[in-house]
């Protein structure tokens, strides 16, 4: 294993220099300024150098998604292009994964192994794409929104290097939050530009961004698409204007509706899959994250954001909450022009109001939508707090640095959020040894890795005491009771051949999940399946040569929700081609 106080050195000095560098660079050339976009693509590279070495992360959710992403892969490969069916998984009894599963980061890193590179190597390059993607993102949004250049700046770095961000992009590795921090903004971004220049393009834009958000973690998208209408709604208010805005809403429900096969999925299959106890017993204090570690880590004199066992502190930031105190006195003391400090109010209130959402003080809050209670472990709202405290301070900054003395203070700000977070630009350990090779070989024992927390992706007849297949079937198609002789033909992800000569009727288990969709036919006739033991397929065949099909087929209405998804983001693609087209004649 790599020494993981190694990284810290090498973080350090790759830092020094790059301050180093920028003041040089002010003494050789002291009349120009500094670009500070340039600048934000280097400092954007510095919590990056990790991904560089060689192996796979120790901690995290890292592999999981690789053995998942092997499964997709596989389904790509055999003509599947939006699967369902993950067959790798659970002991090769396979799970419907990718009906649940965000699937957006799946498909580019499935591309990025296509053209080449390793699962591992893809993973790598996606997490890291997104963290520097991010801040660009955030840039060009706060650079619209305020019309500065410093504003903008200080949002991407307080937006880089969020505690949150960090956590998820190293110690957690999740591919869904990760990508949502990415996208966000410019769903935000383009509305702005629409409300600015009032062309059709950005609202279509907008709706292509909202649909990719769905497919990067369809339940966060809900928050953000609700956190977009609200300040769609804030925007009329304030310009006295909600022709647009009622526009721009119709462009978010657009984009959702786009997507709406990733969230008709949970309602559709919850009387199949596996029960939470959150959902039939109701919202305990329990599932809420530790509200203390919002604002303090433990380790490491708090600038340590994961601990030796694996605990996380997903705190808010300790710049981002003196940046808060400033802003709030800002407001107080009513400085600078009443629509930036209503800008600012409004990024806020809605701080405080996920705040609160985080605190079990509000499970009243949550008895409402019960169907939301995902929402609460693993401190998952504190995204939408990352958002907020990044806008929050270029909104500071636009009305704080109104001179030198002032705009020397915000740079202070600037470099000690990029240094307070040093320790975790990085995993803390990565292992060598381990390759595509490597992992490919555990594929189908993962699951057992994730315990019950992927509870939904189980059916309800499943044994919560042996809640995963630990072991590979000895055979596909066993024979419960009767005499019989079995030859398999072919087998894929979701289609099972054989030829079954039975002496006497049958009673079969065939070693696959039971779920909606999947079916027998003996000689093209259909026969009745049924959870048998722990929920696995059984059926009963008659006596006789039979032509055995077992397969996989989405059931009707989720097959229904994914043409409408792919229907209306064709047309969408294609409004937005016109669209290109019809601008480049204008301008010619």
């Amino acid at each position: 294993m790599i020494d993981p106080y190694r990284m810290i050195i090498v973080n350090s000095i790759v830092l020094l220099a790059l301050c180093l560098g920028v003041l040089f660079y002010r003494y050789i050339y002291p009349k120009r300024k500094v670009n500070l976009f340039v600048l934000l693509l280097l400092i954007s590279m510095l919590p990056l150098i990790s991904i560089l070495r060689s192996g796979a992360y120790e901690s995290g959710d890292f592999t999981i998604h690789i053995y998942r992403i092997m499964s997709f892969y596989d389904s790509l490969k055999e003509g599947i292009f939006m699967p369902s069916w993950a067959a790798e998984l659970n002991a090769s009894y396979g799970n419907p994964l990718f009906i649940f599963n965000y699937s957006f980061s799946y498909y580019l890193i499935s591309l990025f192994h296509f053209i080449g590179l390793s699962f591992i190597a893809s993973t790598k390059l996606y997490l890291g794409l997104n963290l520097f993607l991010s801040g660009i993102f955030m840039y060009i949004l706060v650079r619209e929104l305020t019309g500065n250049k410093l504003a903008a700046f200080t949002s991407s770095i307080f937006y880089l290097f969020n505690p949150y961000h960090l956590v998820d992009i190293h110690f957690r590795a999740t591919l869904g939050e990760s990508t949502i921090f990415t996208i966000a903004p410019l769903v935000l971004y383009f509305l702005t530009k629409y409300f600015k220049k009032k062309q059709l393009i950005f609202l279509t834009l907008s709706s292509l961004f909202t649909f990719l958000l769905f497919l990067a973690h369809p339940l966060l998208a809900l928050i953000f698409v609700s956190i977009t209408s609200l300040y769609v709604l804030f925007w009329g208010y304030v310009n006295k204007n909600f022709r647009l805005s009622i526009l721009a809403i119709i462009s978010l429900v657009v984009g959702s509706i786009s997507a709406f096969y990733t969230v008709i999925s949970f309602p559709l299959y919850a009387p199949y899959t596996f029960p939470h106890p959150a959902g039939t017993q109701g919202i305990s204090s329990e599932i809420f994250y530790n509200f203390n570690y919002l604002f303090y880590s433990p380790w490491r004199y708090g600038f340590l954001f994961q601990g030796h066992q694996g605990e996380l502190a997903l705190i808010i930031g300790y710049t981002q909450l003196c940046i808060m105190l400033g802003a709030v006195f800002l407001l107080f003391k009513k400085i600078g022009p009443s629509q930036n400090r209503l800008q600012l109010l409004f990024w806020i209130l809605l701080f405080f109001f996920f705040l609160l959402l985080m605190h079990p003080a509000s499970q009243i809050f949550w008895k409402f939508f019960p169907s939301l209670w995902m929402l609460l472990p693993f401190g998952r709202l504190s995204l939408a707090l990352a958002l907020c405290t990044s806008l929050i301070a270029g909104y500071f900054t636009l009305l704080f640095s109104t001179s030198k003395t002032k705009k020397r203070i915000i740079y202070i700000l600037i470099l000690m959020t990029i240094i307070s977070t040093i320790l975790n630009w990085g995993h803390r350990k990565v292992i060598p040894e381990i390759n595509d090779t490597y992992l490919r070989q555990g594929v189908w024992k993962s699951t057992l890795t994730e315990g019950t927390t992927a509870y939904f992706l189980n059916n309800k007849w499943a044994d919560i005491n042996h809640f995963w297949f630990s072991e590979l079937p000895k055979n596909h198609l066993e024979i419960l009771k009767g005499e019989a002789t079995i030859k398999e033909l072919k087998r894929t992800s979701t289609k099972h051949l054989y030829i079954i000569d039975a002496e006497t009727p049958l009673t079969i288990r065939e070693n696959t999940l039971y779920f909606p969709g999947w079916f027998l036919k003996s000689n093209d006739k259909l026969i009745t399946i049924y959870p048998g033991e722990r929920g696995v397929i059984n059926a009963k065949l008659p006596q006789g040569l039979q032509y055995i099909e077992v397969a996989y087929d989405d059931i009707l209405e989720y097959k229904i929700s994914k043409i409408i998804s792919v229907t209306i983001f064709l047309s969408l693609v294609t409004l937005l081609t016109f669209q290109f087209i019809r601008l480049k004649i204008k301008r010619e």
